[in-house]
């Protein structure tokens, strides 16, 4: 994979990141910045070390499903894809408020939004791929865009929640129709 679509896979994992973390930055609390730092290296903490375990896995079964790896890759992207889609355009985020200074919630919000990032590790690991470029490229990406959505969150409010999502899914579909369309032409 070249540098671009690891970007491109980073983004689409940041789009939930930067949505719960608008939601943050709607709370009505402004948190110090140790708050904000430590929220946004969890979160990528956990975004970067879900693909390394789905990595591992993947590299023990690779062989199994060689023949139709790039149609399991296709149907995890799409399914995870479609899902931050459906969320964005049918999600309620007005009902979102987050106090980010509980490790309890930090910590249930970067599993929920690095689950994706496991199918992901995954999907890489079927292509035969190392997992150490792009782990590190997510982590960044996570903890950048987690900044960036606790800013606009407290600048903007509610606007760009709904639409981080339906991005980051439709992002992520169109990076599993690329893997397909890659493989059925070589």
């Amino acid at each position: 994979m070249n540098f671009i679509t690891i970007l491109a896979i980073a983004i689409g994992l940041c789009m939930d990141t930067v949505s719960v973390s608008i939601a943050a930055g709607c709370n009505k609390h402004h948190f110090k910045p140790k708050v904000i730092l430590r929220y946004a290296l969890i979160l990528a903490l956990f975004q970067a070390g879900m693909p390394i375990i789905g990595w591992f896995l993947g590299e023990r079964v690779a062989h199994l499903i060689s023949e139709f790896d790039h149609w399991i890759a296709f149907a995890l992207l799409a399914l995870v894809g479609g899902k931050m889609a459906y969320d964005g355009i049918c999600g309620h985020p007005e009902k979102m408020k987050l106090k980010i200074s509980s490790y309890k919630v930090v910590v249930t919000l970067a599993i929920a939004t690095s689950i994706d990032a496991f199918a992901v590790g995954f999907t890489i690991s079927t292509l035969g791929q190392s997992i150490w470029y792009p782990t590190t490229i997510i982590g960044v990406c996570t903890f950048l865009f987690a900044l960036t959505g606790i800013w606009l969150g407290r600048k903007m409010g509610h606007r760009f929640q709904k639409s981080a999502e339906i991005i980051g899914g439709f992002l992520l579909i169109a990076i599993g129709a690329k893997i397909v369309i890659e493989h059925l032409c070589s």
